[in-house]
C-alpha cells in the first residue's frame, strides 16, 4: 500500500530543480488528532530513530513523476490535519524534507517548505490511482 503514496510524495520535486536522491516512506501512522507541527515532529523523530521505512530510488521514480502534474500547489495553513496517514522524508542533494500524506492521497503537505499539493476532483483521484496501480503491477 505504501507504493500508492509515491506520486504524492514526489510532488516536492515541482518546487525544486534538484533531483530526488531517495524517499523514505514510514509505516502507517496511528489514528489520532495530528497537527502540522506534531506530524512534522513525528517525521523528523522517525528519521532520527531510523524507524522502519520503505526506501524508494532509481527507476521506481520515473513512473511516479508522471502522476505529479495532477496535483495543484497551494500555501499550507498550519493546523489540524484530518486523515493524515503517512509521513516521509525526501532526500534531494542529501538534504531531507519532511512530508505528510492525508485525505487518501488527496493532499500532500511539505512541512519544510510550508506548501501543500492537492487533487480536488474524483477524476483526478482516479487518474492518480491508475498511475499508481502500474507501480504495484510492474
Amino acid at each position: 500500500m505504501r507504493w500508492l503514496l509515491l506520486p504524492a510524495i514526489l510532488l516536492v520535486t515541482k518546487a525544486t530543480t534538484q533531483p530526488i536522491d531517495s524517499i523514505h516512506v514510514f509505516d502507517r501512522l496511528p489514528v489520532r488528532a495530528w497537527t502540522s507541527a506534531s506530524a512534522n515532529a513525528q517525521a523528523w523523530d522517525l528519521h532520527r530513530r531510523r524507524a522502519h521505512h520503505r526506501t524508494v530510488k532509481g527507476g521506481d521514480m520515473a513512473l511516479v513523476q508522471e502522476a505529479m502534474g495532477i496535483y495543484r500547489p497551494l500555501r499550507h495553513q498550519s493546523g489540524r490535519l484530518q486523515e493524515l496517514t503517512h509521513v516521509a522524508m525526501v532526500f534531494s542533494g542529501g538534504r531531507p524534507t519532511a512530508l505528510g500524506v492525508a485525505d487518501d492521497l488527496g493532499r500532500v503537505i511539505d512541512f519544510t517548505a510550508r506548501k501543500e499539493y492537492r487533487i480536488s476532483t474524483v477524476a483526478e483521484h482516479l487518474q492518480v490511482r491508475a498511475l499508481l496501480s502500474r507501480l504495484v503491477v510492474e
